[in-house]
């Protein structure tokens, strides 16, 4: 008994074809990228090529200026937005990519300087923002504790080796924030 029916096809037979399994191995190789770029949330093309960098070299100097840089400019961008929390957060990250920079920087002197400066200055930003937020007028209660994070914040800024002006701002900023933790209208009597 013959038969001229054609065999049934087979699930499997789709997958024969030479593109199907490349083409789903490159779709789950974006869809991962993807997901791992989501997870960063990076917010700039310039922000997703710098982690790129650091993570390509790790211990490289100019890599972590480049991302401190970057963090900087994010936290201004929230600061603008009027997010202060996300811009501490910036800031602090900054802050952490400019102390690796000081530390990849070697024996170099000029690249010593200048992560300094920048750590410095970004640690700076920071305790002030830290301050504008910590700080109510007279007949309300400050946030201590967040005045107390920025004055250590600003001490540790005096005792690093930094330039006259950045010392000079740190005095005064750490002066500012010694008179808000006075209690009361006492933050007003100069001393």
């Amino acid at each position: 008994m013959e038969t001229d029916a054609a065999p049934r096809p087979r699930w499997s037979d789709g997958l024969r074809d030479p593109w199907i399994i490349p083409g789903l191995v490159l779709l789950a190789a974006m869809t991962g990228l993807a997901l791992f770029l989501y997870a960063g949330q990076p917010q700039t093309a310039a922000e997703v090529g710098g982690r790129a960098w650091v993570a390509l070299a790790p211990d490289a100097y100019t890599p972590r200026i480049s991302r401190a840089r970057e963090r900087v400019s994010a936290a201004l961008a929230a600061a603008s937005a009027g997010d202060t929390a996300a811009a501490l957060a910036r800031y602090a990250e900054a802050e952490e990519q400019a102390l690796d920079a000081r530390r990849n920087a070697g024996t170099d002197a000029a690249r010593l300087a200048e992560s300094t400066e920048m750590w410095a200055g970004i640690a700076l930003d920071r305790a002030g923002m830290m301050l504008a937020s910590g700080a109510s007028p007279w007949y309300r209660a400050d946030d201590k504790q967040r005045l107390n994070d920025a004055l250590a914040v600003a001490e540790r800024v005096r005792a690093a080796p930094v330039s006259a002006a950045t010392r000079g701002r740190a005095d005064g900023l750490t002066a500012r924030i010694r008179r808000q933790l006075r209690p009361g209208p006492l933050e007003w009597i100069p001393r």
